[in-house]
């Protein structure tokens, strides 16, 4: 078919405008694959800080669950390697009195960089049976 003199046809995108397309969406992949990186890095974060409480909440509930005047006093640190958390976990007893009181450190040890959590347990030593047995 024949155009007039001067008129352009239309039919199809030019070379040119097909480049500047490609850029363009290339600019929005490379920032939507910056933002799920930050994504991914900042869920692994959050698991690992899960598996960190799930093992400071393990001990807390097994020193809460000896009886009073059970523990010796000392530190005691134990070293889980594998996965998904390593990690070290170092209790510390101390007695004073009729009170006692229990620090309990969890240090991740993986490739995760998230901080050590240190809790604080104070307890009163008693000498009487806590069922109130003879």
């Amino acid at each position: 078919m024949r155009h007039p003199i001067g008129a352009k046809s239309r039919a199809g995108f030019s070379l040119l405008e097909l480049l500047i397309a490609v850029v363009i969406l290339g600019f929005a992949a490379a920032g939507m694959g910056k933002l799920m990186l930050g994504a991914a890095q900042s869920g692994r974060h959050a698991g690992a800080m899960g598996y960190r409480t799930a093992a400071l909440n393990a001990e807390v509930a097994r020193i809460a669950a000896a009886l009073p005047g059970s523990l010796t006093d000392g530190t005691t640190t134990t070293t889980v390697t594998t996965a998904p958390f390593p990690y070290t976990m170092t209790s510390v007893v101390a007695s004073l009195g009729t009170s006692q009181t229990v620090t309990i450190t969890v240090t991740p040890t993986g490739g995760d960089a998230i901080s050590a959590v240190t809790r604080a347990i104070s307890r009163t030593l008693t000498t009487a049976d806590p069922f109130g047995l003879p």
